[in-house]
């Protein structure tokens, strides 16, 4: 399958850096170079050190497609639901390795709605209470990458600036970690 480069204005190149220009694409044919899959290693607190295989969904830089405001631009399909390229998360994505790669010291947290967790860095928080943050699923995927064992797949669903703290239940990654080896979730209990 041809992959095409997004770029930070949205638009799209292929192998060859000539422009695509498309009416719709499927997310999966479109790639970000700062979201690229990599291998995200966490120390647990006991010695142990894991491998986790992130991914990146569409979500961290497109938003839903809203035919009034974005008459005339491309559809980035996710699946069956049409999305359109925004420019302020896919700058804000930037970082978003980064603030995965801080997990351990981060807020976490499950909330009863998303049925994910949410983690954001206390540290970075706008003026306004808006911090950026990263929805994502964690689940046992053993295999390999760039030649690295890994045990778990952790996949970025949604990453953008929304109001915090978030209400929900507060989690350390190494809970997290230790339920996902078991193929377990952590349990969200109602407060």
């Amino acid at each position: 399958m041809t992959r095409h480069l997004v770029a930070a204005d949205g638009t799209l190149t292929d192998i060859n850096g000539a422009n695509v220009v498309a009416e719709e694409i499927d997310s999966t044919r479109l790639s970000v170079a700062h979201l690229v899959p990599h291998i995200l290693t966490v120390d647990l607190p006991q010695g142990d050190r894991v491998n986790i295989l992130v991914e990146y969904s569409c979500h961290c830089w497109t938003r839903k497609f809203d035919i009034a405001e974005h008459a005339g631009q491309m559809q980035i399909m996710d699946g069956t639901r049409p999305r359109a390229f925004c420019p302020h998360r896919f700058a804000a994505s930037v970082d978003l390795a980064g603030l995965l790669g801080t997990l351990p010291q981060n807020r976490l947290y499950l909330t009863q709605s998303d049925r994910n967790f949410g983690t954001y860095n206390a540290t970075m928080m706008l003026g306004d209470g808006m911090a950026y943050t990263a929805f994502f699923t964690l689940r046992p995927h053993k295999g390999r990458f760039d030649g690295i064992r890994h045990k778990l797949r952790l996949y970025v669903e949604s990453a953008h600036h929304r109001p915090q703290p978030e209400n929900g239940q507060k989690v350390k990654i190494a809970v997290v970690i230790s339920q996902a080896l078991k193929g377990k979730k952590v349990k969200y209990f109602r407060r």
